[in-house]
C-alpha cells in the first residue's frame, strides 16, 4: 500500500491540517515519510516492534506510513494510559511512539522523536521477538481495546482494502476526506489509507463531529465526505443536522454497527435532497475494515440490508450445525482478510492461517438479489425457559419500536437491558413490548436506565463494560 501512496509526487495536497497550520502536498509527503523511516529505522534499531498511539494529527500520520515505508511491523494503539500499559506490558514492543502529553507506561524512557510534540519511547527491558516477514499492522479488534488479542495484517490486506473501497466509493484526485474518526479504529484507518491510495486529500481535525470547529473546517476545506459510526449518526439526528447546509458534502459513509432503518431512511432522503449519497458498509477489523456496501442507488429499497461483497470480495452462508431457521453464519472470502489473531507475543511469528477466509461470527439471510442482512450473532444469544434469544434481536426490536438506544446482556435466568432514552418512554411499555416478542413473562425482562450507553473508543457499544455494570 505505501508504494501506491507515495507514487503521487505532485503538488495536490495530501494532508491538511488547519489547527496545526499544514498543508503537505504528495511531493512533500513523499519526502517526508521517506525521512521518518530512515531515522524509525535507525531508533527502533532494525526491524522490530513499533507501537503507535496515534492523536488526529499530522506527525501520526507520518508515523504511521513512515513504519511501512520502513517496514516495521506497527500497533496501532488508542491513545489512552491504561489500553497502552497493558498493551505494551504483553508485547514489550521495541520503541513506542505516542504524544509528549499522554502518559507513558512505568518501565518507559521518552526521548525526543523527530516528529514535534511526539515521544520516541524505550524500555528499560525489551523482549525478543521473532516477526514474521509478512506482519506489517496490528490492530485491537473491536470492542477490545486494551485487551491483548490483536488482528495481524499484511501490506498486502492493506492495500487490497484501501484499493476495493476507492473502487466501490469512486476516489480520486477530487476527493476530501474529513478524519472524523480515531486512527487506531480501523474504519478511521480505511478513510485515510483508501484516499491517500486513490491521491485525494485527508483534512485532519482535533474538533469533534458535535463541535462547530468542526463543520467550520469542513467548509473552509471543501471536504466531500463525512465517516460515522451508528452513535455519531444518533447524535446528528438530535442536533437536527441538516446536510444542505454543508454544500461541498457528497458522500456519508456509514459503518461499526447497524443504524437504525428509521435513521438511515431520513438521512438518505436528506442527503438525496442535498445532492449527496448515504453508503452503508460493513466490515470487521479481521477483514482490514470493509467486506460490503449497499450501493446509493439501492439503499432505498435495501434498508436494513449490508449489501453485496467489496470488489474482489466473495460471500457466502455457511449453515449452522443446528440448523436453527433460515440464518447461516455469513462468510466473507478477500485479499483483506487477516493472517490471523496474536494473543501473546509467539503469536507475532506465525504465517497465515486464515488463508483468505473469514467465518465472521454474524448470522444472515440473502435476499433473490444477492443482498445481505445481519439478524443476529453466533455468541451474543442468551438462553430463556429453554430457548436461545438473539440479544441482536431483542436490541433491535426494542430500537425500532421506541425512541431509546439498547444494550442487551445475559444475565442468567432473565434479560438485561441497558436503556438510554431518547424521549418520554415508560419501563412497563418496552417490557410488555418485549415480552409479548419474545413469549416471554414480563418478569423474565429487568431493565437498568442509563443517561449514555457505554461505548468503546471507536463509538460502538460497549458490550464488556455493560456486562461489568449488570
Amino acid at each position: 500500500m505505501i508504494d501506491a501512496v507515495l507514487k503521487h509526487r505532485d503538488d495536490r495536497p495530501a494532508l491538511i491540517a488547519p489547527a496545526q497550520d499544514v498543508r503537505l502536498t504528495y511531493a512533500e509527503l513523499h519526502d517526508r515519510v521517506e525521512e521518518v523511516a530512515e531515522w524509525l529505522l535507525r531508533v527502533a534499531g532494525g526491524r522490530r516492534l513499533v507501537f503507535l498511539a496515534p492523536g488526529p494529527d499530522v506527525e501520526a500520520a507520518l508515523l504511521y506510513l513512515g513504519c511501512l515505508r520502513a517496514g516495521l511491523p506497527l500497533c496501532l494503539a488508542e491513545p489512552q494510559p491504561e489500553p497502552l500499559a497493558r498493551l505494551c506490558g504483553t508485547y514489550a514492543p521495541a520503541l513506542v511512539l505516542a504524544p509528549q502529553t499522554l502518559p507513558l507506561p512505568d518501565g518507559w524512557t521518552p526521548a525526543p522523536s523527530a516528529l514535534p510534540g511526539y515521544v520516541a519511547a524505550r524500555a528499560s527491558e525489551e523482549g525478543v521477538r521473532e516477526l514474521h516477514p509478512s506482519l506489517a499492522l496490528l490492530l485491537t479488534t473491536s470492542g477490545s481495546t486494551g485487551s491483548p488479542k490483536l488482528v495481524r495484517l499484511t501490506a498486502g490486506n492493506l492495500g487490497a482494502n484501501a484499493a476495493a473501497i476507492a473502487d466501490y466509493l469512486g476516489l480520486g484526485p477530487g476527493e476530501l476526506a474529513v478524519q472524523s474518526l480515531p486512527m487506531h479504529y480501523s474504519y478511521g484507518l480505511s478513510v485515510l489509507n483508501s484516499h491517500l491510495v486513490a491521491g485525494g486529500t485527508v483534512l485532519l481535525t482535533p474538533h469533534s463531529f458535535i463541535r462547530p470547529e468542526f463543520w467550520r473546517d469542513v467548509d473552509q476545506h471543501g471536504a466531500t465526505s463525512f465517516a460515522g459510526v451508528p452513535y455519531m449518526y444518533e447524535t446528528l439526528h438530535r442536533l437536527r443536522f441538516e446536510p444542505a447546509r454543508h454544500p461541498t458534502m457528497r458522500t456519508f459513509t456509514q459503518a461499526g454497527g447497524a443504524l437504525r432503518r428509521e435513521l438511515i431512511a431520513h438521512f438518505h432522503s436528506r442527503m438525496t435532497q442535498a445532492g449527496a449519497r448515504l453508503v452503508v458498509m460493513y466490515g470487521q477489523t479481521e477483514a482490514t475494515a470493509r467486506i460490503s456496501f449497499v450501493p446509493p442507488e439501492r439503499l432505498a429499497e435495501k434498508i436494513g440490508s449490508i449489501g453485496v461483497a467489496i470488489p474482489g470480495g466473495r460471500l457466502h452462508l455457511e449453515p449452522l450445525e443446528s440448523g436453527e431457521g433460515r440464518a447461516a453464519q455469513l462468510v466473507y472470502q478477500g485479499a483483506n482478510v487477516m493472517m490471523g489473531y496474536a494473543e501473546s507475543p509467539d503469536d507475532l511469528s506465525l504465517g497465515d492461517v486464515q488463508r483468505g477466509v473469514l467465518r465472521t461470527g454474524d448470522l444472515a439471510t440473502v435476499d433473490q438479489d444477492g443482498y445481505y442482512t445481519i439478524v443476529g450473532r453466533l455468541k451474543r444469544f442468551a438462553k430463556l425457559f429453554g430457548r436461545r434469544v438473539s440479544l441482536e434481536d431483542v436490541e433491535r426490536e426494542l430500537e425500532s419500536a421506541f425512541p431509546v438506544r439498547v444494550i442487551a446482556t445475559d444475565a442468567g435466568d432473565r434479560l438485561g437491558l441497558h436503556v438510554a432514552p431518547d424521549g418520554a418512554v415508560r419501563d412497563e411499555a418496552m417490557v410488555a413490548h418485549l415480552a409479548h416478542f419474545l413469549a416471554v413473562p414480563p418478569a423474565a425482562i429487568g431493565i437498568r436506565r442509563v443517561t449514555e450507553l457505554p461505548l468503546t473508543s471507536s463509538g460502538k457499544k460497549d458490550y464488556r463494560a455493560a456486562e461489568a455494570a449488570r
